[in-house]
């Protein structure tokens, strides 16, 4: 099974790459319902807030890609209400393992498609806006993505 816990240690890095511009951390916070993953900033583009979740890749491209969001509607609540309020609040989102994995940086408001199952190719059209559907890219490129896409009125 495809952990959030690998996605984290993917991302992570960027601090050690971009020590002068990335401040995220990992939050677990048992105080605050629905509180996503990542808090972080990304200089000199602003904050961002991020879920993490991950899943193994469907047989078929036909069968809907299932995110473990049963039980987290406080998470997609949370993410909804601030990406509507225009924060840089977004699912990070893995389908698959190691070489055959993708990465997805799909919009806060989204929870209830990914709740549901959603397509993977359908999962790549939410994503196209913000960039973050196709390989390769680098954490630089993903951080960059989360701090600058919503600048453009165009974006939901």
């Amino acid at each position: 099974m495809a952990r959030e816990s690998s996605l984290w240690n993917w991302l992570s890095k960027a601090r050690l790459e971009l020590p002068d511009h990335v401040h995220m951390e990992r939050v677990e916070n048992m105080l605050g319902a629905g509180f996503p993953d990542v808090d972080g900033y990304f200089a000199p583009h602003g904050a961002f807030q991020l879920e993490l979740k991950s899943t193994k890749r469907p047989a078929r491209p036909t069968t809907p890609v299932r995110f473990a969001l049963k039980g987290r509607e406080a998470q997609m609540a949370y993410l909804k209400k601030r990406w509507g309020l225009g924060a840089n609040a977004f699912f990070f989102l893995q389908v698959g393992e190691g070489a055959d994995r993708t990465l997805y940086l799909a919009p806060g408001d989204i929870g209830e498609s990914l709740k549901a199952g959603i397509l993977e190719s359908a999962l790549a059209v939410e994503c196209v806006f913000t960039g973050i559907f196709r390989s390769p890219f680098s954490r630089k490129d993903i951080l960059k993505a989360i701090t600058t896409c919503r600048r453009n009125p165009s974006h939901r």
